[in-house]
């Protein structure tokens, strides 16, 4: 991890490329947290961008990698990328989706149009993925965990995970009965036990949890 103090700067490698985050943390809910980032020109990082911060941290021992996982273990890591949930069909997910009421905006009528038009920042899985504990290997090859942070980020959260006594959880929904739009988040304990746990099940407008803004110059889809 590269890191330039005054403006702290935590930089690590995301899909062949420096990313920088700003430290420190902002907290509060998923829109205030967004709203903290933005108002400082800054950028509010996805899954994946997640993914590859916190699995740099976990091969470091400095003390910003300490704070990072401190964070994990003491509370979450938001990933600015939304799950709407479709019954009998599964879940669309998207980066940095439109915040409306505190919640993030997913219409899948657009959500398609964005498929259709092969935007990267726009993914369908269908429902039948593995949920719940499961190795890290499993997780790597998750089609949910993929897509909501990609094949590097998927096998990042795998290699975290490996870092932990116990194995992973996915908290996801298996079905719903009406289309339901959530958050991300990342934790590293759960109920006392040493686990990565992935959420994408959660209400951003009733929780509080941490996100590092990304430089606005380091953008990457």
């Amino acid at each position: 991890m590269k890191i330039k103090e005054g403006r702290t700067e935590l930089t690590v490698e995301h899909e062949g490329k420096d990313l920088t985050f700003v430290h420190p943390a902002n907290k509060g809910t998923y829109a205030s947290v967004q709203g903290q980032i933005q108002e400082a020109g800054l950028e509010a990082p996805t899954m994946a961008q997640t993914a590859s911060l916190v699995q740099d941290a976990f091969n470091s021992e400095d003390k910003y990698s300490q704070g990072i996982k401190k964070i994990m273990k003491d509370n979450w890591l938001w990933g600015f990328t939304g799950n709407l949930y479709v019954p009998n069909k599964g879940v669309y997910v998207q980066d940095n989706p439109e915040v409306r009421n505190g919640m993030p905006f997913m219409d899948e009528s657009e959500l398609v149009e964005k498929l259709e038009a092969e935007d990267p920042s726009v993914r369908f899985v269908p429902f039948g993925y593995k949920t719940e504990n499961m190795s890290a290997l499993d997780l790597a090859k998750n089609e949910y965990i993929i897509a909501l942070a990609g094949e590097e980020g998927a096998d990042k959260l795998a290699q975290v995970a490996d870092k932990h006594k116990r194995q992973p959880y996915l908290w996801s929904f298996k079905s719903v009965s009406e289309p339901t739009t959530r958050v991300s988040r990342l934790y590293s304990g759960w109920g006392f036990v040493d686990r990565l746990v992935v959420v994408g099940v959660d209400r951003g407008d009733c929780r509080v949890s941490f996100a590092f803004g990304v430089s606005a110059s380091d953008k990457v889809a």
